[in-house]
């Protein structure tokens, strides 16, 4: 009797948790995406001034700063990829030269925000380029590097055969990666970030 007790009160705490979690997990998800969301938001101006500069809609620009790094100046990844949006060294120092900046350093992408968002601005933008000017194509791209998108491409035969396999496999990192960007691109644009604000309506002249 006491063994069943106990099987009992097992189950019912396996429930429990796994019901919590089913509550809890979408939850706390939402509370992490909206400190994503003002992290990024805080770098408003970065990215203005930076899609300017590459031609790249800010939205989208956004967007990736959200996947890759979720608005963290300082965020690295096990590859090495580095700060906002994420850069890899060798692509961080070729884009500084194509603008006339100096090399940056560890430190610099990893602390000055302003830099590692026009580097990764003007990286992304000649991704694009050399994609066709397809966004999601070249999301693909700016997450897996061109190399590796390519050989995926020659190994199905085109872009839409790869995307096609790997839908139907019910699995892709990049893909989710390009959701991501784009679902995050629809947020900031719904809240209008990059929308000048409204102007107060003018106090009547004071009568005399």
């Amino acid at each position: 009797m006491v063994v069943r007790f106990a099987i009992l009160l097992g189950s019912l705490f396996l429930l429990w948790t796994f019901a919590e979690r089913a509550v809890l997990d979408p939850l706390m998800e939402t509370v992490r995406n909206r400190g994503g969301y003002e992290r990024v938001s805080g770098h408003r101006d970065a990215i203005a001034s930076a899609s300017v500069e590459s031609g790249v809609d800010p939205y989208l620009l956004a967007g990736i700063v959200f996947a890759e790094s979720s608005g963290r100046v300082n965020a690295q990844s096990d590859a090495k990829a580095m700060g906002l949006m994420q850069l890899m060294m060798p692509t961080a120092v070729e884009q500084a030269l194509k603008l006339g900046l100096n090399s940056p350093s560890k430190s610099d992408l990893l602390t000055n925000p302003e830099l590692n968002i026009r580097l990764g601005s003007n990286y992304f933008a000649w991704v694009l380029k050399h994609e066709g000017q397809e966004v999601e194509r070249s999301l693909v791209a700016y997450n897996a590097g061109r190399g590796r998108l390519r050989g995926w491409i020659e190994e199905a035969g085109s872009y839409e055969a790869w995307r096609e396999g790997r839908l139907a496999a019910g699995k892709s990192s990049t893909l989710t990666y390009a959701s991501r960007v784009l679902a995050a691109r629809n947020v900031f644009r719904e809240r209008g970030l990059f929308e000048p604000p409204a102007s107060l309506p003018e106090e009547p002249p004071s009568q005399p």
